[in-house]
């Protein structure tokens, strides 16, 4: 594993609270670390790191393009995210969703030159674009270098040194849940859809605020076309970031990082920020219970999925019944297109 130091890239400014403690080499640049040394090194100590090497085999990062997807994906029926920058930035609120075909979203992409406008198709489910157009599984390969009970290619192995006995049969229960049919074979959608992946297309400048990933979830963010800027605050801080109901299943803070109200939101003014850019060919980590936000510093298009192991587990298992809740609250709230491109809970069932 070769480990590099974070550059800081000025050709595009970052948008964060100018007075916020921002440390800019805090991330870790790793180079094709083993499954053992980044487990050891990353997921058990819950750090965020840029994984280089995972994506050089990628046919994806010659073949995606906006024409590409209007090509395959074109007739595909979205809500797409059109965000107003000049407007207070929280995630549920920024901006409205709208019902169109992706073509029609890839145009609005391509055509504006509004700076306080931007267009999104944020967390589309990757397993409904495969069943759309199954040559997309040969675009791209599920990163597997942490241990993931969902990714049911392979049989979940257990490591864990605990004796207590609520504990063992939390991750028994929780293992056999997330890796059931595991080390059998399945067609790519249906591991996708375990996994939850999720497609991102958008233009510069789209921008998703704080939050840390539902269900106490880690993730990849593997990036395609474009850079992102991304910051990190760290689980220990998440009071500093007034973080919405159900923070658990899917955390989302109420404070403005651009333009914070500090008559409201006090405490965000010491709230230390990690930053990092991550450029096309190149996989970012989010440990569980990582709170970051992403804001696209050219047109873009990324793949993500989610990760449960045996170092968040228990969480994810715990997170269960808050999920029936959060479920009902965010359909009151009008579904959960306040939040993604999918149109409802039902897209994960």
């Amino acid at each position: 594993m070769t480990l590099h130091s974070t550059e800081k890239d000025e050709s595009v400014a970052g948008t964060i609270f100018p007075e916020a403690t921002v440390k800019l080499d805090a991330i870790d640049r790793i180079h094709a670390p083993s499954r053992e040394e980044f487990t050891r090194d990353y997921v058990y100590q819950r750090k965020p790191a840029v994984i280089t090497g995972l994506m050089d085999s990628w046919p994806a990062m010659e073949r995606w393009s906006l024409d590409y997807f209007r090509e395959h994906f074109g007739d595909l029926d979205i809500h797409a995210n059109l965000q107003r920058l000049d407007n207070e930035l929280i995630l549920g609120n920024v901006g409205g969703f709208r019902g169109m075909k992706l073509a029609a979203l890839l145009d609005e992409i391509e055509k504006n030159t509004d700076p306080n406008r931007a267009f999104y198709l944020r967390a589309y489910p990757v397993h409904r674009m495969v069943e759309h157009f199954p040559g997309l599984a040969d675009d791209y390969d599920l990163p597997d270098l942490a241990p993931n009970w969902a990714d049911i290619r392979f049989k979940a192995n257990w490591r864990t040194g605990t004796v207590n006995p609520a504990k063992l049969l939390g991750m028994y229960l929780a293992k056999t849940f997330l890796n059931r049919g595991g080390g059998k074979g399945a067609p790519r959608e249906t591991v996708s859809s375990r996994v939850a992946a999720v497609m991102f297309v958008g233009s510069k400048g789209t921008v998703t605020p704080f939050h840390s990933d539902g269900m106490q979830t880690a993730a990849y963010l593997s990036q395609v076309v474009g850079r992102k800027r991304c910051y990190f605050v760290s689980p220990d801080q998440h009071e500093k970031l007034y973080p919405r109901r159900f923070r658990r299943q899917f955390g989302m803070a109420q404070v403005d990082y651009r333009r914070p109200d500090l008559t409201r939101h006090p405490r965000f003014k010491d709230v230390v920020v990690e930053e990092t850019v991550l450029n096309p060919g190149e996989t970012l980590y989010v440990p569980s219970g990582y709170w970051h936000a992403i804001e696209s510093m050219d047109t873009s298009i990324s793949y993500s999925h989610q990760i449960v192991g045996e170092d968040n587990a228990l969480g994810w298992l715990t997170c269960i019944p808050e999920r029936y809740l959060a479920q009902m609250y965010f359909k009151s709230q009008g579904g959960l297109r306040n939040v993604t491109g999918a149109k409802d809970w039902d897209d994960w069932a």
